[in-house]
């Protein structure tokens, strides 16, 4: 098999899917086939073989997974190689070793438990997500609230160009200007400002929320209290910052529509958690009992009789 005719398969696969769709081959029970989907010597991947694998794929993730041509050969070419050196393990006799066929029994049981906890979940009773994410948006609305945000503006007087200290004093000297006239602000983003972006923007972020610009800018542009406040030089990796505020965004909550998916969601998510920590809670109740000396056994059965001479691989 090559990627090439792997993926023409795919091809005529989804080229034909409302005939697929329509054939009696589909209706057969997942796992029964035995025909091949690949073979690579004298191994041979069958379909139902491929079945188990992709039923690990969750449902809204498989159309998209089969049209991918890359993934299908990745997980056909990971099954055949599994297939490939299991089959050699076999041939040499290795899995027939105690501790061998003692951790696939026990990977066996690991799998079988994963599977059966995922059944239990899927076979939970149903209930109302719309309603329980509707009556705890309307307890706490608070926690769909937006971040606050600020609209500023700035000057940038670069460092990267002239001196610090040329670059500070002529940013001290544009704000004392402002002090005394601060409607020259704008007027000084066009003729002053070294930020390439102003271009674009005219010197202004008209919605800044906290993280997002570096932390002095950020520091002293949530500092300003009211409209029209401009800060002192701000020093950072660029150069000196003179920022304006031009208003406060504070944050609000969305109406229930507006995040009702996400809510839902949030509700399904710990509705199942709390479930799979029920059932076992009561599956798993009984007390874990370790014998006598069971633990001190194990330690001897690697380390011998007396622990103190144990090589420490730590050191």
């Amino acid at each position: 098999m090559n990627k090439r005719s792997l993926a023409y398969c795919l091809l005529l696969l989804c080229s034909c899917s409302a005939l697929l769709a329509q054939s009696p081959e589909t209706t057969r029970e997942l796992g029964q086939s035995q025909e091949p989907l690949a073979i690579q010597g004298d191994v041979v991947l069958t379909q139902a073989e491929v079945d188990a694998a992709f039923s690990k794929i969750p449902p809204e993730h498989r159309l998209p997974f089969i049209r991918d041509g890359d993934k299908v050969e990745l997980l056909v070419r990971n099954l055949l190689r599994s297939k490939v050196l299991a089959g050699e393990a076999r041939k040499a006799g290795y899995d027939q070793e105690v501790l061998v066929k003692l951790r696939l029994a026990m990977a066996s049981e690991s799998e079988l438990a994963k599977e059966w906890l995922k059944k239990v979940l899927a076979d939970a009773p149903l209930v109302d997500y719309e309603a329980i994410a509707h009556e705890k948006y309307l307890v706490n609305p608070d926690v769909w609230k937006s971040e606050e945000r600020i609209d500023v503006s700035h000057i940038l007087i670069s460092s990267e160009s002239r001196s610090t200290e040329a670059a500070l004093q002529l940013a001290t000297e544009l704000w004392e200007e402002l002090e005394v006239e601060p409607s020259r602000f704008d007027a000084m983003v066009g003729e002053y400002s070294e930020d390439p972006s102003k271009a674009v923007n005219g010197g202004r972020f008209p919605q800044v929320k906290k993280d997002e610009m570096v932390k002095p800018f950020e520091e002293a542009a949530f500092a300003l209290e009211g409209p029209g406040e401009i800060s002192s030089p701000v020093e950072t990796s660029y150069g000196f910052h003179i920022i304006r505020l031009n208003r406060k965004l504070p944050g609000t909550v969305p109406p229930f529509e507006d995040i009702k998916a996400q809510a839902m969601q949030q509700a399904r998510e710990k509705y199942l958690k709390d479930y799979s920590a029920r059932y076992l809670k009561q599956t798993l109740s009984d007390d874990i009992v370790l014998p006598d000396g069971a633990t001190e056994e194990l330690a001897k059965r690697y380390f011998g009789e007396n622990l103190e001479l144990a090589p420490d691989y730590s050191e």
